[in-house]
């Protein structure tokens, strides 16, 4: 596992540690309802104490090898719109869980995409992952088009997986193999 966590670069974005000051940030944009709405586990509200407290958490997981979290920042602003992430690090099967968020603003611009690849790439070339999956909430199909643009094919349908604001919710899982990227 890596003794350090990187920083990636894409066109749009610096893809870095989540660091303390970020907490203001996050509580603002990961605090919109929409943001909670649309995803499994974001509660609302989202206080800026449960931020300091994520963000000093997700060093827990780098260093037990279980989870890489990215802040998503702007390179010409340096302004954080989102998080995507590999949680869930399985070495003996060589899989992970793909997560991510974008800000509210920045909704229909291609960065859940751009940020996502970025990752996708780097947990099969660095952490030499063989497959990837990730969950979203059927009536979110934006988060499902995310994912098919990955590449991931859907592998089934959880019936009421999830409960949020007290409704249960269907969840697709899809995933990407290392095969399926080596063959394109």
């Amino acid at each position: 596992m890596l003794r350090f966590q990187p920083s990636l670069r894409t066109t749009r974005f610096l893809l870095r540690p989540f660091l303390a000051e970020d907490a203001p940030d996050l509580q603002e944009l990961a605090g919109a309802r929409e943001i909670a709405d649309t995803t499994i586990s974001i509660p609302h509200p989202y206080s800026l104490a449960f931020a300091k407290s994520w963000i000093a958490g997700l060093s827990h997981f780098f260093r037990a090898g279980t989870g890489i979290d990215f802040a998503i920042i702007l390179r010409e602003s340096k302004e954080l719109i989102g998080s995507v992430a590999l949680r869930d690090i399985d070495r003996e099967n060589e899989q992970a869980e793909l997560g991510f968020w974008i800000g509210v603003s920045w909704w229909g611009a291609g960065c859940a995409t751009e940020a996502a690849s970025e990752v996708t790439r780097f947990g099969f070339d660095r952490l030499s992952l063989n497959r990837i999956y990730a969950y979203y909430m059927v009536r979110n199909p934006a988060a499902g088009a995310v994912l098919l643009k990955l590449g991931m094919k859907q592998e089934g349908l959880l019936r009421q997986r999830v409960r949020k604001s007290g409704a249960f919710e269907d969840v697709a899982l899809s995933a990407l193999l290392r095969d399926d990227v080596r063959a394109t």
